[in-house]
């Protein structure tokens, strides 16, 4: 008689426990007042708050499941955020979080998740490019333009960490896989962290990551859209404000002049997405490690 072999518990819990991450990850980045960007403290750029929420729940579950590849995890969680709201709300949150949840589902005994993600991301494929590739072409991208070779309207022809050394220089989430997530790890996770314990406010350290990654570095999705001139407007902005952040008793101080960004920049059609994927990620990195203990 065949006997069905028992689930791993473990593995479910971790599955879970993932999840709950990746929508607490997402739900920072509505509750947090990031200029620019959809929040509750206002919509913009022809979505809403709920578009965002629903993206989330549509995309934990394959974002998380412990059976898949990276790439299906990218491509699973790109097709079930369209059925869920028909428009690209969180393509840079799963290409960048995707790893991550591989990275802390297959960490082997004794190996740091930061040692598991260098691993996941030596060991991504061409496969894995194709998947990525699929949802890149779902989610159409503002600004995506085209290569000559290995462009994602076609067939993948190489590894998706290749592909993304290809666009690191236009694309701060290709960086990131290029650059083996130095930049979260190096740079915002600690901000993170430091904010955190010093607002004692997830929501106001999500804002603080995101006005120092915004001054870091120019935003490229404005980059794409807007050019390198509104780029460097808005970074050489985000600086001057981030340095109100470090003088501020009470981040709530910054609140009127946050607010009067975001309407500015909303007004003139400027999202600096990719600012806010590189915040999402970075929530999601800190879960994961407070879930792994590594």
């Amino acid at each position: 008689m065949l006997m069905t072999p028992p689930p791993d518990t473990g593995r479910i819990a971790l599955q879970a426990a993932l999840e709950t991450a990746f929508l607490h990850a997402c739900r920072l980045d509505v509750e947090a007042l990031k200029p620019g960007n959809v929040g509750h403290h206002g919509d913009g750029h022809r979505m809403q708050v709920a578009d965002f929420l629903a993206s989330a729940k549509a995309a934990a579950g394959p974002i998380c499941r412990a059976d898949a590849t990276v790439g299906e995890r990218i491509e699973q969680a790109m097709r079930a955020t369209w059925q869920a709201v028909g428009c690209n709300t969180n393509l840079g949150i799963v290409l960048g979080c995707a790893p991550i949840a591989h990275a802390a589902l297959h960490r082997q005994p004794e190996e740091s998740l930061c040692a598991s993600l260098q691993r996941t991301l030596a060991g991504l494929t061409v496969t894995d490019a194709s998947h990525a590739y699929a949802a890149i072409r779902l989610a159409q991208p503002a600004g995506l333009g085209r290569r000559d070779e290995d462009d994602v309207a076609g067939d993948a022809r190489i590894t998706l960490l290749q592909a993304m050394q290809l666009a690191a220089h236009r694309d701060s989430i290709a960086s990131l896989y290029a650059a083996r997530y130095e930049l979260v790890l190096r740079h915002l996770l600690p901000v993170h962290l430091a904010a955190r314990d010093r607002w004692c406010s997830e929501a106001w350290a999500a804002a603080t990551v995101f006005m120092f990654c915004l001054a870091l570095i120019p935003d490229t999705h404005i980059m794409r859209k807007h050019g390198p001139e509104t780029a460097l407007s808005v970074r050489n902005t985000a600086i001057r404000l981030l340095g109100g952040f470090e003088r501020a008793v009470d981040p709530v101080m910054m609140q009127d002049t946050l607010m009067d960004w975001d309407e500015r920049l909303k007004t003139a059609g400027i999202n600096p997405g990719t600012s806010a994927d590189l915040t999402v990620v970075t929530a999601f990195l800190a879960g994961a490690l407070e879930i792994t203990g590594a």
